[in-house]
């Protein structure tokens, strides 16, 4: 028996130390595979991001441009209603300016036709 105790702890001690090994080897591959596959995501994940990055700057830009045509179009619909605005503007004052013409001529026709009168009045 005596022999047996040795021997029996040898062995013991022979198998913790091959259980432990391949333990922590185990452990390794898993942290080693855990790295490379969270790599491979975290690429993944980084390749989607720039994606969304690059389709949310193009679709800013789409809008910018949009936004940007449309002012376009205002600007050039207000030129176009102040040009309208402007030639009726002008269309009244040509029509102020006929309106005044035509009380002139009256008021002249009607001072002409009182120096008529009064070079009459004189002459009698």
């Amino acid at each position: 028996m005596r022999v047996g105790v040795p021997i029996f702890l040898f062995l013991a001690a022979a198998g913790f130390h091959t259980a432990l090994t391949a333990s922590l080897e185990s452990a390794e591959k898993e942290d080693t595979f855990g790295d490379e596959v969270g790599l491979e995501q975290l690429s993944d994940l980084q390749k989607r991001d720039q994606e969304e990055f690059e389709a949310a700057q193009m679709s800013e830009a789409v809008q910018d441009e949009n936004t940007e045509e449309e002012n376009d179009t205002q600007e050039e619909d207000m030129n176009r209603d102040g040009n309208v605005e402007a030639d009726q503007h002008e269309s009244e004052s040509d029509e102020d300016v006929d309106g005044m013409r035509q009380k002139r001529e009256h008021l002249e026709a009607n001072v002409e036709e009182a120096d008529e009168t009064t070079n009459l009045a004189e002459v009698e």
